[in-house]
């Protein structure tokens, strides 16, 4: 039998920890808040449960974050990806260290910061609407804050750094071999993109596009402090029954759907991952053969 590791004790430690906190968690779901109070009683039932699926409202939640999520990560892949691209391939050693520069300088900054900074820029006085007005492109101001506009732009500067860094890596490491042989049977720069780069890179775009869509689900300070109340995510919502209701049942019951929806969505773009993977192995094994 072979024996584990003392120096994997604390990750079990750890583990326990989280799967017991987890476990009460589900078991405050089957209580009863006592209204006006924080307290709990039993016997355990599934009246939560029961609410929760007979209640449209939280399917629109769902629906919202879940699909509010997708389209801040995908803005992120579109935005994130050509940077990437360029901080690997750019021979402009100056103006990638500025690029660098920046994205340490927005991990660094703390997400209230950032938030505060935010409604500054974009706010009905704020820096952006002010310049607009005074070049007279606009006669009235923008409402981007407190819409869920300034909560995706929020996020997505957010999420950006995060989706860069796990993707340069991955192109820095590409085979260069492979870009060449292409070059060399007759594929132009577009091409050998199109062709090559792009579906050898597009493991890599799968894993950041998994860290983004999970911390857009997970959001919760943008949406409180830019949405004012307006823009309602499932962990805002979570928030309100805690700390505004007292009905820490309910919200247990909210916290574990949503993390199981999470993870098994997660789940499905882990195994779409690794699918993809193997379907770009045997594409270029198959072109290295026949070649």
């Amino acid at each position: 039998m072979r024996r584990i590791p003392w120096t994997a004790a604390p990750g079990f430690v750890i583990l326990a920890i989280l799967l017991g906190a987890y476990g009460a968690f589900f078991a405050t779901g089957f209580l009863t808040q006592i209204p006006g109070t924080a307290q709990l009683s039993g016997p355990p039932s599934f009246d939560n449960y029961i609410r929760f699926l007979t209640d449209e409202g939280q399917i629109g939640l769902f629906g919202y974050t879940f699909v509010f999520a997708i389209v801040v990560s995908a803005i992120t892949v579109v935005i994130g990806y050509p940077l990437a691209y360029f901080l690997a391939r750019s021979e402009n050693r100056r103006l990638r260290l500025l690029i660098l520069g920046v994205l340490i300088a927005t991990f660094m900054s703390g997400t209230v910061t950032r938030a505060y900074g935010w409604m500054v820029l974009l706010g009905n006085k704020g820096l952006l609407n002010q310049l607009l007005l005074q070049l007279g492109l606009i006669d009235r101001p923008l409402r981007i804050v407190y819409r869920d506009t300034g909560v995706a732009i929020a996020l997505i500067h957010f999420i950006l750094p995060f989706f860069v860094m796990t993707v340069v890596g991955a192109l820095r490491n590409l085979p260069r071999g492979v870009e060449e042989s292409s070059r060399d049977l007759g594929a132009g720069p577009l091409r050998t993109f199109w062709k090559v780069t792009l579906p050898l890179s597009l493991p890599a775009i799968a894993e950041g596009l998994a860290l983004a869509l999970a911390l857009s689900l997970s959001a919760f300070l943008f949406p409180l402090m830019l949405g004012g109340g307006r823009v309602r995510m499932v962990a805002n919502y979570i928030y309100e029954q805690i700390f505004v209701s007292f009905d820490m049942a309910f919200a247990a019951v909210v916290s574990i759907v949503f993390l199981v929806m999470a993870m098994l969505t997660l789940v499905a773009m882990t195994k779409g991952q690794k699918l993809l993977m193997a379907y770009i192995s045997g594409r270029f094994a198959h072109r290295g053969a026949a070649a």
